[in-house]
C-alpha cells in the first residue's frame, strides 16, 4: 500500500508545471494572440482602403464627367467675349483672360466647394480699372440654396454630393447605400469612405504634392514645405520669385483651365476628391480664408491643396490614379 502511494505521489509531481513553465505558456499564449490580432487588424485595414478607394473613383469618374461639359462651355464663352461690345475691340490675350475667368466663375458657382462660394454670387475680374462680370448668376446656386436646410453650412463632403446629384444623377447608380450617409444628421448626404468619415472635395487644388495627375508647383519652385502650415501660407501668398517663376512656366505651357495637352491632365486644376485614411487625419489645407473674408480667390495662386505635416500621407484620392500599391 505504502508502494501505491509512493507512485501516485510520483506521477502527481510530474504532472505539476512550475511557475516559470506557466508563465512561458501564458506568454507564447499572449503573442499568438497579439500577433493573430495585428494580422486580423492588417487584413480589416487593408480592406477598408480598397473599399475606400473604389469609392473615391466613382466620385471621381462622376465628376471628370461634369468637367467635360465645360469644354463646350468655354468655346461658347470666348466667342461671346469676343463678339461682345464691351470686349470686342480689346486684344485677343485680353479676351482669353476674360473668358477664363468666365469660365472659372461659372464652374465655381455650378461645383461649390464651400458654402461661401454658393453665398457670393459672381466675381469679378478687373482690368485696367475696369470691372468685367457675368450679366446674372448661375441659376445653379439657387438649387444649392434651396437644397440646404435654412441655418445649415454643408459640409464639401455635402457639396460634392449636391454637386452629383444635380449635374450628373446618374451617376448615382453606383453608389451602394453604406457609401453615402448623413453624418451629422442635418438633412444632407454626404460621401463616406469604409470608417464612416466624410469624403472631401476641392474643386480645385493647385498646391496639392501628392499627385499623379498634375505638376507639383513647389518641386518646380524648388520649395520644401514646412511643417508649420501658417509659416506655408505666409510664404505662398507672398509669391516669391520663383514661385512666380514656377507659376508662370505651368501656365505658359498650360494656359487655360480645362487643358489637357502635353500629357498634363488639367494642369493645376485638377479636382481633388480624397479620404482621410486609416489614421483619420486630412491633413489638407483647404484655402477658404479669402471666401471667408469676401475676397475674390485667384485659383491658380490659392494655396488649397497644400499638405499639413505629415498627416496627408495615408490619405486615399483620386491623385493616385497611376500608382501601383
Amino acid at each position: 500500500m505504502r508502494r501505491n502511494h509512493e507512485q501516485l505521489r510520483i506521477v502527481a509531481s510530474r504532472r505539476a508545471f512550475t511557475l516559470v513553465e506557466m508563465l512561458v505558456v501564458c506568454a507564447v499564449i499572449l503573442i499568438l494572440a497579439a500577433l493573430t490580432l495585428w494580422a486580423v487588424n492588417k487584413v480589416s485595414v487593408s480592406s477598408k482602403i480598397t473599399k475606400t478607394r473604389t469609392t473615391v473613383q466613382k466620385a471621381d469618374v462622376a465628376v471628370q464627367q461634369i468637367f467635360e461639359s465645360y469644354e463646350d462651355k468655354y468655346l461658347v464663352l470666348k466667342k461671346k467675349v469676343a463678339t461682345d461690345e464691351k470686349t470686342r475691340d480689346l486684344d485677343k490675350a485680353t479676351q482669353e483672360r476674360i473668358a477664363v475667368h468666365y469660365l472659372r466663375d461659372l464652374m465655381r458657382m455650378e461645383m461649390p466647394q464651400c458654402w461661401a462660394e454658393v453665398l457670393a454670387g459672381p466675381t469679378t475680374l478687373t482690368i485696367n480699372d475696369k470691372p468685367y462680370v457675368l450679366k446674372q448668376e448661375s441659376p445653379l446656386l439657387d438649387y444649392y440654396r434651396r437644397a440646404v436646410p435654412e441655418g445649415k453650412t454643408p459640409s464639401r463632403s455635402a457639396l460634392l454630393f449636391l454637386i452629383i446629384q444635380n449635374l450628373n444623377p446618374e451617376a448615382l447608380e453606383a453608389f451602394h447605400g453604406n457609401e453615402v450617409a448623413d453624418i451629422n444628421g442635418d438633412g444632407l448626404l454626404e460621401f463616406v469612405d469604409a470608417w464612416g468619415r466624410p469624403i472631401q472635395f476641392l474643386r480645385w487644388a493647385p498646391a496639392f504634392t501628392d499627385s499623379d495627375l498634375q505638376p507639383n508647383v513647389l518641386t518646380l519652385s524648388k520649395y520644401v514645405p514646412e511643417k508649420n502650415i501658417d509659416n506655408n501660407r505666409t510664404w505662398w501668398k507672398a509669391r516669391n520669385g520663383a514661385l512666380e517663376t514656377a507659376m508662370k512656366e505651368a501656365t505658359d505651357d498650360h494656359p487655360f483651365l480645362l487643358d489637357g495637352q502635353g500629357g498634363v491632365i488639367g494642369w493645376f486644376l485638377y479636382p481633388l476628391i480624397y479620404s482621410a485614411g486609416p489614421d483619420g487625419e486630412y491633413g489638407i489645407d483647404e484655402g477658404e480664408d479669402d471666401w471667408d473674408t469676401g475676397k475674390e480667390i485667384d485659383p491658380y495662386a490659392s494655396p488649397a491643396g497644400m499638405p499639413n505635416g505629415s498627416n496627408h500621407f495615408d490619405n486615399i484620392h483620386n491623385h493616385q490614379r497611376y500608382r501601383s500599391f
